[in-house]
């Protein structure tokens, strides 16, 4: 091969190569640590004014910082059957304390910011997550790897459960 063909496709790899083994890749190579800073709520919920932009009942609304759940609405089934619920669209992980009280949290993990693989230990009264195994109580004081699952501020009204995130 001559040197201007050489020269040629080193360009060629070098242009292409990168963009080519992400597509195979994916996007959860650069998901599998990420802090979360850049993950976009892609929809659900109404962000204020009572228009849920585009009809679609999601079974909550968010106003500033407080979301208000449908306790009752078919999305949150997982946490009337299971007693908790991971809340993807707003990071949030929802506990049925029992029939009057919930308790809510940051739905971001503490030592590495991931949202999206969380599971509960009932027995041990423990958020686990997924990505790395760590272990959080549930009572918003004991520190897991990396720190405090933060608590957030819950009231409930009827079949309407209230999130304050702050």
């Amino acid at each position: 091969m001559n040197r201007k063909n050489q020269n040629k496709r080193r360009e060629f790899l070098n242009n292409v190569c990168p963009t080519v083994a992400m597509a195979f890749l994916g996007v959860s190579l650069l998901e599998s640590c990420s802090s979360g800073d850049g993950d976009v709520d892609n929809g659900g919920g109404n962000n204020g004014g009572g228009n849920n932009g585009g009809g679609t009942d999601n079974g909550y609304t968010k106003n500033g910082n407080d979301v208000t759940i449908n306790l009752n609405h078919s999305n949150f089934s997982k946490l009337k059957n299971d007693g908790w619920q991971n809340f993807y669209q707003e990071k949030i992980l929802l506990l049925k304390i029992s029939s009057s009280s919930y308790r809510a949290f940051t739905g971001t993990c503490p030592h590495q910011g991931v949202h999206t693989a969380w599971s509960y230990n009932g027995s041990s009264s423990e958020f686990v997550c997924g990505q790395h195994g760590n272990s959080y109580k549930t009572d918003c004081q004991t520190a897991g790897t990396g720190g405090v699952l933060k608590c957030y501020t819950t009231s409930l009204s009827g079949t309407s459960l209230k999130v304050t995130k702050s």
